[in-house]
């Protein structure tokens, strides 16, 4: 699907010329001239007609929540007229540069320097920054070196990248053109620019089909320690586990998982991974391979889910989301705690983790976020502003977000006599948005009701807009799990553990432990 719509816009492009042409922004790059960390950028500008434009790098992303300020690693922007005349511009903030004279813009060039190295104090993480080694890996997430102009980012972009020939760039992206040394790439919009990332460095690379979708598994390890052979050995069982859980097809056609592993650069800050649309980005320490593969499985178990949402399941504030304002959804619980959640309960329902680890990683979560984390903090208010005032907050939204979701599908379960639950109605909310639709944020309670049971909207009222602690006792009830809480006297943690069970919670427990989303 992706190669037909590009392909089209090409067509188009060629069709009508210069003039459609024009309405594209054409960045290129050369790898192979790298100065002091930097690599230049060149855009020929998309046609502009208005008096004066605003030139933008992303200030924050979807998935991270964090601010980035990319602005920081721009030197030297300068803009010309198509005479090679220098254009005045001004450097209005950390990330903006206001353009005079637009109308004659015809190319902007700037040095972009790599985050994961420099001495440039920032916080952007690693995951979604940049790597400009030499003649060994160039990590490259696009909002680490592309920009654009205010009001313009639904038009496309072409990226031609320049690279040593014996390079391969591994991305979720399907070329437009490829050559001996030059590939070029086409985005529809920036919401899809900066949804993919792109590594280029000397091809380590296995391939997988499952199902209808094609996996990519890109790795660079300077020492050897991981291959993608390897990797593809071990997530073969998940993916297998993920397209059952997800009723026997993917909801995505390729799929490309692109790890760095550092053994050589002091700089970087830690590990992390950031999901994508169609990929996710790994930057995690280099190890030995027994050592580092149960991190590895884990981390691409929770970014894989992401295919659900936001791809086919976000709020507007998602789907067209505010590179440079902070505007966020209420619904972290959805994004990132379902996801989190889909990570452990796949593997349950797929055998590949027991019914007790499954429960040992819930008690862990609760463990986390009642002695860690504000447990009488609005998770929406969490959500709104997890880039700003609950910063320190957010790593709840894996610990509790994934907890609201055990305890919904529970719900569910209950209400449904164990015939619907959570991932039934992940389906049924894929099914009604899609990749190209949203919801509107203050929309989606409603809607769930809507699509359940009429009880579920009070517990979202209760327990997710409001400010009551989950009971995890009444939930995990149902299906004849035993919640304890943590006891600081006998200094016993929190538990969850099976007991005997009735009819009624044994019919509850199959159906969630068993029973993965129906087709």
């Amino acid at each position: 699907m992706i190669s037909c719509k590009i392909g089209i816009l090409s067509l188009v492009c060629f069709l009508l010329g210069a003039n459609a042409g024009s309405q594209v922004y054409q960045y290129s790059v050369d790898l192979t001239q790298v100065k002091d960390d930097q690599l230049k950028v060149t855009l020929i500008a998309p046609k502009i007609d208005k008096d004066d434009i605003v030139f933008f790098m992303p200030k924050i992303l979807p998935g991270t929540y964090n601010i980035s300020d990319f602005g920081v690693y721009v030197h030297d922007l300068k803009a010309y007229n198509k005479g090679g005349k220098e254009i005045e511009v001004i450097k209005t903030d950390t990330n903006s540069w206001r353009i005079k004279k637009p109308r004659d813009l015809y190319k902007l060039e700037y040095w972009m320097e790599d985050t994961w190295d420099t001495k440039i104090k920032h916080d952007t993480y690693e995951m979604v920054g940049t790597n400009f080694e030499e003649g060994k890996n160039f990590s490259i997430n696009t909002c680490g070196l592309f920009g654009y102009f205010e009001d313009m980012k639904q038009i496309p972009f072409e990226l031609s990248f320049t690279r040593p020939a014996n390079f391969y760039a591994s991305t979720g992206m399907v070329p437009t053109r490829t050559g001996p040394s030059t590939d070029v790439f086409t985005c529809a919009n920036a919401d899809r620019l900066y949804d993919s990332p792109i590594m280029f460095c000397v091809p380590d690379t296995t391939i997988m089909k499952v199902a209808n979708a094609e996996i990519l598994i890109s790795v660079y390890s300077p020492h050897k320690k991981l291959t993608s052979q390897l990797i593809a050995r071990n997530l073969s069982k998940l993916l297998w586990a993920a397209n059952q859980y997800l009723g026997g097809k993917l909801p995505v056609n390729k799929y490309a998982f692109l790890f760095y592993f550092n053994g050589e650069q002091a700089g970087i800050q830690g590990q992390g991974a950031w999901e994508h649309s169609y990929s996710s980005f790994y930057s995690m320490i280099e190890r030995d391979s027994a050592a580092a593969i149960t991190q590895v499985i884990d981390f691409a178990s929770h970014e894989f889910f992401h295919i659900v949402t936001p791809l086919n399941i976000c709020s507007k504030e998602v789907r067209e989301f505010n590179f440079n304002q902070i505007v966020l959804s209420k619904h972290l619980w959805l994004y990132e705690g379902s996801t989190e959640y889909y990570a452990h309960h796949a593997q349950v329902t797929g055998g590949l983790i027991s019914p007790e680890e499954f429960l040992k990683r819930l008690q862990e979560k609760i463990s986390f976020s009642r002695r860690f984390m504000n447990d009488s903090l609005s998770f929406t208010e969490l959500s709104k502003h997890s880039a700003d005032t609950y910063k320190r907050q957010y790593g709840n939204v894996y610990q509790k977000g994934a907890l609201i979701c055990a305890c919904l599908d529970l719900y569910l379960l209950k209400l449904s006599g164990g015939k619907y639950g959570f991932p039934d109605l992940k389906h049924d909310l894929s099914v009604k948005y899609g990749p190209t639709n949203y919801f509107l944020d203050d929309e989606l309670f409603d809607e769930i009701t809507r699509l359940s049971f009429p009880e579920i909207r009070a517990f979202f009222t209760k327990y997710v807009e409001g400010t009551t602690p989950l009971p995890y006792e009444q939930f995990f009830a149902w299906a004849g799990v035993k919640y304890t809480p943590a006891d600081p006297v006998t200094k016993q943690d929190h538990k969850l553990e099976f007991i005997k069970a009735d009819p009624e919670q044994l019919k509850i427990r199959n159906a969630w432990l068993n029973t993965p989303c129906r087709e």
